[in-house]
């Protein structure tokens, strides 16, 4: 009675799911941390390629980051998105409108009688120049803030992203004590709330 009452624990033992088990399959040969799986499907390459200058040949090198779909779909957080562009933009048009500025000024206090619609050719740039001034600045402040914020929530997403495991088999996301299939998509969308990504 004892023996097989022992045989029995030790049969439940053995039988007893996995807690890394796919909660969807059941199986544990497909699954796969998540950033393990992420780093895997990112692979680098360089080599070198032909270009042409008119009928001349040559080789050029190239390089690069292929990076597969479900690497992509598991990558914690959204690209940085570069906002110089837009400080450039802001301080181009900046000495744009100065320049045109100058040019109405001196048009207008020299042209006795100018007509409206010469008035109107003549102030148009400097006010083109002013709005685009505007947007720039104003484009490079959200920017800058919405990278500000994403640095700021970037480790609470990766301590959530760090503890999710991925079946390949399923393709869905699952926390070894949540018990419940994500799917990519949703995997994404809660780890942008963590994050309080504003793309």
């Amino acid at each position: 009675m004892i023996a097989s009452r022992g045989v029995a624990a030790m049969d439940t033992e053995e039988t007893a799911p996995s807690p890394l088990a796919c909660p969807q399959c059941r199986e544990v040969d497909q699954v796969q941390h998540v950033p393990a799986a992420h780093q895997g499907g990112r692979m680098s390459y360089q080599g070198l390629g032909p270009a042409y200058t008119g009928n001349t040949g040559y080789a050029t090198p190239y390089h690069g980051v292929a990076t597969s779909a479900v690497s992509s779909a598991l990558n914690p957080m959204p690209p940085v998105r570069g906002a110089s562009g837009y400080l450039v933009l802001g301080v181009l048009s900046t000495i744009f409108a100065g320049i045109a500025l100058l040019v109405s000024l001196s048009l207008t206090l020299a042209g006795d009688g100018m007509s409206v619609i010469g008035l109107f050719w003549t102030w148009i740039w400097p006010a083109l120049g002013v709005g685009m001034s505007v947007l720039g600045y104003l484009q490079y402040t959200h920017r800058s803030r919405a990278n500000a914020e994403m640095r700021r929530g970037s480790q609470r997403v990766l301590d959530v992203w760090s503890r999710a495991w991925f079946c390949h088999r399923c393709g869905v996301v699952f926390f070894p004590d949540g018990g419940q299939a994500i799917p990519l998509p949703a995997f994404r969308a809660y780890l942008w709330q963590i994050g309080d990504y504003r793309v």
